[in-house]
């Protein structure tokens, strides 16, 4: 037995809507989807309006266990690893949990140069905007982005970041 999604009336036999149908339907006026500031703002606002928490940066020579007491003390997701100043590598905390887990391992020895993600997608602060910042997150599967003002990590955005954001200013007129 055939379910049918679409009644398409007598004269059509079919579960699909034929030419013929289509133009019969073409004078029904649906309305599309309003434009509203939810949608501009996601569009047109720069993560520079996020007001992102500034980084913890370690250098990829510190240990493991230094950026993870780091994470919980500030309660951060995310650590940015620099080498000679610039922006090398993100360290998370699926990073701990996926590279770590495996049994004995020594955190206080372990570099984050060794598990953190390298040369990771990042952001320049006075260009981006927040649909970018979601692009991202949604393609690579990220929860934190790193933030970059003329190359120098200045900050990061987190999905949690941007939800706030967004609660916080969808409602208000521009």
């Amino acid at each position: 037995m055939m379910n049918r999604l679409i009644d398409c009336g007598e004269d059509s036999p079919h579960d699909y809507y034929s030419e013929k149908d289509l133009a019969d339907l073409e004078y029904l006026d649906v309305p599309g989807p309003k434009k509203g500031r939810l949608g501009s703002m996601i569009l047109e606002d720069p993560i520079s309006q996020l007001n992102a928490p500034k980084p913890i940066v370690l250098d990829v020579n510190d240990s493991v266990a230094k950026a993870i007491r780091l994470m919980r003390k500030f309660r951060y997701g995310s650590v940015l690893v620099i080498d000679k100043g610039e922006l090398v590598g993100i360290f998370t905390e699926k990073d701990v949990f996926a590279k770590t887990s495996s049994g004995d391992v020594d955190l206080e020895s372990l570099k984050l140069s060794e598990i953190m993600t390298s040369d990771p997608q990042a952001l320049e602060d006075d260009t981006a905007t927040l649909a970018q910042a979601l692009y991202l997150m949604a393609v690579g599967g990220y929860r934190h982005i790193p933030i970059l003002k003329d190359g120098k990590p200045t900050g990061f955005c987190s999905i949690r970041g941007i939800l706030r954001y967004i609660s916080e200013n969808a409602l208000q007129e521009k």
